[in-house]
């Protein structure tokens, strides 16, 4: 499933990109994806936390939104459907649902509904996972495709 894992970077780049102007109006706390990857990286490495994202807090988040593209190309190939951009929408929606909201306080120690931005934070955590299963469903093709070109040439 490493295919699954190179699928993901795409759509986790675009998505921190939508993201990032975000994180400049309100800070770290304004961007749940990033809050909870640094927080992440700081309990990791018994570091504190500094309020901002660093080198090392952004690539828990692309790791992450990596790992997460593994099973939808996984469902992708076990029931052989077409990855349709609703398909991959859905999926992201799913994504958010089932693994940030829940985790949230449990990683950052602060709760969703009493984030100093209010509900903006949630409407862009949202939107930009709306975006990362637009580019996951468009771009896990080529990926797909250029992955297993590459194993076939390569040997592996």
């Amino acid at each position: 499933m490493f295919a699954g894992f190179i699928a993901g970077i795409l759509p986790t780049v675009a998505m921190s990109i939508f993201e990032y102007p975000f994180y400049k109006k309100w800070g770290i706390k304004g961007v749940y994806e990033l809050h909870e990857s640094e927080m992440m990286f700081c309990k990791l490495t018994n570091r504190e936390f500094q309020n901002k994202i660093s080198s090392f807090g952004l690539l828990t988040h692309m790791i992450n939104g990596s790992l997460l593209s593994i099973p939808f190309v996984f469902y992708i190939n076990l029931s052989n459907t077409p990855p349709t951009i609703l398909l991959g929408i859905i999926y992201a929606i799913v994504v958010w649902t089932v693994t940030l909201l829940p985790v949230h306080k449990l990683i950052t120690g602060e709760s969703l509904s009493k984030n100093p931005f209010g509900y903006k934070p949630a409407l862009v955590s949202a939107f930009g996972h709306v975006i990362y299963g637009f580019i996951l469903a468009q771009s896990y093709v080529p990926v797909v495709d250029f992955y297993t070109v590459l194993t076939l040439y390569s040997g592996v």
